[in-house]
């Protein structure tokens, strides 16, 4: 991950965003602390989320937990 102090991100912005648009992500530093990461963005699509769900167990079969549904 790339670094930038926030003089650096204000004078060089265009760098900042040439740097992200290529895929980097970079952290603003104020007086040496972290105070933002600049990360490239990314639109969600259902592609995106494959995987993302694991299943355990049996999902059909009765359950010892009793419940009642909700009017």
């Amino acid at each position: 991950m790339k670094t930038m102090t926030v003089s650096e991100a204000q004078a060089g912005f265009a760098r900042l965003l040439s740097w992200v648009a290529s895929g980097e992500e970079v952290e603003i530093l104020d007086h040496q602390q972290a105070v933002a990461k600049v990360v490239p963005w990314r639109r969600h699509t259902e592609a995106s989320l494959a995987g993302s769900v694991v299943a355990e167990g049996d999902l059909v079969s009765p359950t010892a937990v009793p419940w009642e549904a909700a009017s």
